[in-house]
């Protein structure tokens, strides 16, 4: 009998399981849940361009990417040049600098919503500052969302992203249902149109929160029209329509998702791309609600009781404004966008070719130069968008294929989505779809994978 996917992925991660068991006397090991693979962790000694080496020696083309941060790959002279130049300038000044207006005046210049901006340190803290503005300005409490969509970790939003929901979570998280409610968050089924116009209708919205995109940047994708009908449903009922561009933001084009479908939001939090793979986000929106940030001289009352505090220590640090701004400047014509996404349509059907050869249940679809990998059964998809809302993945499936790939030189985030690159080449894109193809294979051989008759 041959050797497991386990014993040959341990075969070829030594250190790495070693640098893994080493890692949990101190913390759970892995630091972001993304990166858990079984049964350890790869640990990485330094990226370049499309490709990365992990302490073993082991090369991979990367479509990790920095969770979606990279479009320009990793270690881009350019962005390295402008983080040298600044780190010998200072990390923190304590005061305001030139790099943060450059940077705000990028933003304004690209994203459609952006009349004003406020930086952050991460997309969930712009989450968070978006919906006390929203509630501020409207003076409603409640938050709508469409379920399994994702908007950062805090409590008032993290309710319903991982199905199923029958079941309370932890953190005090409940179950949910239909219409249930997790410090004012309302949760309607993903899509749903009827729920949508039922739940804004009855005029106590503060802020309709909608991921860029669809669900976790478009795995299950959400139709532009369902979108248009919430910008006009929203004006009616005096809710704050909010376009979550933490991924989209910048990848979909230079002015996100919302310059796409031609639908300009009144708030949109922003990240990954924004800060150039370096920490750091944005909130972003209309002046009229941004304007409850500001401080007023003179109006003590007004700024202790009215206005929404924004503290916060990291926000727009000179280290991620000189890497924000470098990045905006290079992609603001569009050009390293529709690469990447040529790329990732490539990989689509070369892979979507290996699936059909082998006759297996599954299929890769792109939203933009973002790649999902899905392997089960799924009944609403053309392979340009996915809009099953009820779709069943193979049990185990996708956190085997993570193996197996990373045994071809091919990393995707928990074998499921890829962010692709300007800088993907032409053999990057062979090699990885062969490498689907032997992963396909030893599945199938070892039994993971069935092909149907």
């Amino acid at each position: 009998m041959g050797l497991t996917i386990d014993q040959r992925f341990t075969a070829a991660h030594p250190k790495s399981k070693e640098l893994w068991e080493k890692s949990l006397r101190v913390s759970r090991g892995a630091h972001h849940d993304s990166r858990y693979i079984q049964p350890f962790q790869i640990y990485t000694s330094h990226c370049l361009g499309s490709r990365k080496w992990d302490v073993d020696g082991n090369e991979y083309v990367d479509y990790t990417m920095g969770h979606g941060s990279l479009m320009l790959g990793h270690a881009h002279p350019a962005m390295v040049e402008a983080v040298t130049q600044q780190i010998a300038k200072g990390t923190h000044y304590g005061t305001e600098q030139l790099l943060s207006l450059e940077w705000a005046e990028l933003v304004t210049e690209l994203m459609p919503a952006a009349e004003k901006v406020e930086f952050t340190m991460s997309g969930t803290e712009a989450d968070m500052l978006i919906a006390q503005l929203a509630r501020a300005f409207t003076g409603r409490h409640k938050i709508l969302k469409f379920a399994d969509q994702f908007f950062g970790w805090s409590d008032s939003l993290l309710v319903e992203t991982a199905p199923p929901s029958d079941k309370p979570a932890a953190g005090r998280l409940p179950p949910i249902t239909q219409e249930a409610l997790s410090g004012e968050t309302v949760v309607i089924p993903l899509n749903d149109k009827a729920a949508m116009g039922l739940a804004l209708a009855k005029g106590d919205i503060a802020a309709f929160f909608i991921e860029g995109g669809g669900a976790h940047a478009g795995a299950t994708g959400i139709p532009p029209e369902l979108v248009r009908s919430a910008r006009e449903l929203t004006k009616r009922y005096g809710t704050l329509l909010v376009i979550d561009e933490v991924i989209s933001g910048f990848r979909w084009s230079p002015g996100g998702y919302q310059s796409t479908i031609g639908v300009t939001p009144d708030l949109s939090s922003l990240g990954k791309m924004v800060s150039g793979g370096l920490p750091g986000a944005a909130v972003c929106g209309k002046a009229e609600v941004m304007e409850l940030l500001a401080i007023k001289e003179g109006q003590a009352e007004r700024n202790r009781y009215q206005r929404v505090m924004h503290p916060g220590t990291w926000n727009a640090n000179p280290l991620s404004g000189a890497a924000g701004v470098t990045m905006l400047k290079m992609i603001a014509d569009g050009n390293p966008q529709r690469k990447a996404e040529r790329a990732a349509k490539r990989i689509a059907a070369g892979v979507n070719e290996k699936i059909e050869e082998r006759g297996l249940q599954g299929c890769m679809h792109n939203a933009a130069s973002v790649i999902h990998m899905f392997l089960g059964t799924c009944q609403d998809c053309d392979r340009t968008i996915c809009l099953d809302t009820n779709k069943r993945p193979l049990s185990g499936a996708e956190v085997a294929l993570n193996k197996y790939l990373l045994q071809h030189g091919v990393h995707l985030q928990r074998g499921a989505i890829g962010f692709v690159s300007a800088v993907h080449s032409d053999e990057d894109i062979e090699q990885t779809v062969e490498a689907f193809g032997r992963a396909f294979d030893e599945m199938i051989e070892d039994g993971i994978l069935k092909p149907q008759s």
